[in-house]
């Protein structure tokens, strides 16, 4: 796995984020961000300069995860919004053999639409951090912003934080958590982090708002359902608690 360094660069030609002292060698997801535009996942090239090889990804009107959430607390409506969305970009990214373990969710590389407020990914070749750490280092950090006053926030949080944290879930299974509902298009595997889901998404949507969510996947969201209204009865009180105290930092 590669650590990144990373910084944001405003400049007359535009915003963007740039990556330093990239390992040497090509790969063909260079050359597919490079020459076509994925929504929801930033724009790249790379460059050598000085001998060094480095990336640049442009972010023109998007703030990080970090900017965007300074002084802020996440209602349980944009938690829930957020999480649906950020799933649905790396489900997207598979029809192009992208990797999930190369897409970069750090709260600073991680970026919202100052226009829309949906989320922009960056993907790099080279990262290669499996899925599910990822989600339980974010996990963490937005616990940190879920307003404490929104049961929806704390509740959708918590189940959240709970199933990053055990193995073997799978995407399809914390997006249910998260939105209440089951989504097409989203496989039930494990997140492996490591081979590409071959299939195509039957449908990438949008989920902006709670109609969308509750109109799609009737198909196996029973079982889910009931299990998620069993595992609230057990832990919606502990997930307030600890949200709170998160919250009251």
């Amino acid at each position: 796995m590669y650590e990144i360094l990373a910084e944001r660069v405003d400049s007359l030609e535009g915003s963007f984020l740039v990556l330093h002292q990239l390992p040497e060698g090509e790969s063909f997801e260079e050359e597919m961000l490079a020459h076509n535009e994925i929504p929801g996942i930033a724009g790249m090239r790379t460059m050598i300069l000085a001998g060094e090889k480095m990336r640049q990804y442009r972010i023109d009107g998007c703030r990080s995860l970090r900017e965007s959430l300074l002084g802020q607390k996440l209602s349980g409506e944009e938690f829930r919004r957020l999480m649906s969305l950020l799933f649905y970009r790396i489900a997207e990214g598979r029809r192009y053999l992208l990797r999930e373990e190369s897409f970069v969710l750090r709260p600073d590389c991680l970026f919202l639409s100052q226009q829309s407020g949906e989320p922009v990914l960056v993907y790099c070749p080279e990262y290669e951090k499996p899925l599910p750490d990822q989600m339980r280092e974010l996990s963490d950090w937005l616990l940190g912003y879920l307003d404490a006053q929104d049961a929806q926030a704390v509740y959708s949080g918590y189940a959240f934080h709970v199933l990053s944290h055990e193995s073997g879930s799978n995407m399809q299974r914390m997006l249910t958590a998260v939105s209440g509902s089951d989504v097409p298009g989203l496989p039930s595997r494990e997140m492996s982090g490591s081979v590409p889901y071959a299939g195509e998404p039957a449908a990438v949507l949008d989920c902006a708002t709670a109609s969308d969510a509750a109109a799609v996947g009737e198909s196996g969201g029973t079982f889910r359902r009931k299990w998620l209204s069993f595992f609230g009865g057990l832990t919606v009180i502990i997930g307030m608690l600890t949200a709170l105290a998160w919250a009251m930092r």
